[in-house]
């Protein structure tokens, strides 16, 4: 799950520096401005996702923050379905 929080970061980046327009909303907690760090940003979804009761979101973006991987205890697929 890190590399994914990873990745998407190096995608904002990315679409970040290829951008030159400023956002039309500045006074939103949603806006992204460019300013905040890597770890401001986590801690900031991290309070979204409390605020909404994401328990699966709050464990893997706690574990982030941690450094470690998520530990997240995900459904079984249905009988006949099978990871490839």
């Amino acid at each position: 799950m890190a590399l994914l929080w990873e990745n998407l970061s190096s995608q904002l980046d990315t679409v970040r520096a290829s951008t030159s327009s400023t956002p039309a909303v500045t006074s939103s907690d949603a806006t992204f401005d460019g300013t905040k760090t890597r770890q401001q940003r986590l801690e900031t979804a991290l309070a979204a996702a409390q605020k909404a009761g994401n328990t699966v979101m709050v464990q893997s973006l706690t574990a982030v923050l941690e450094g470690r991987e998520p530990q997240l205890d995900l459904p079984r697929f249905p009988d006949g379905i099978e990871l490839n």
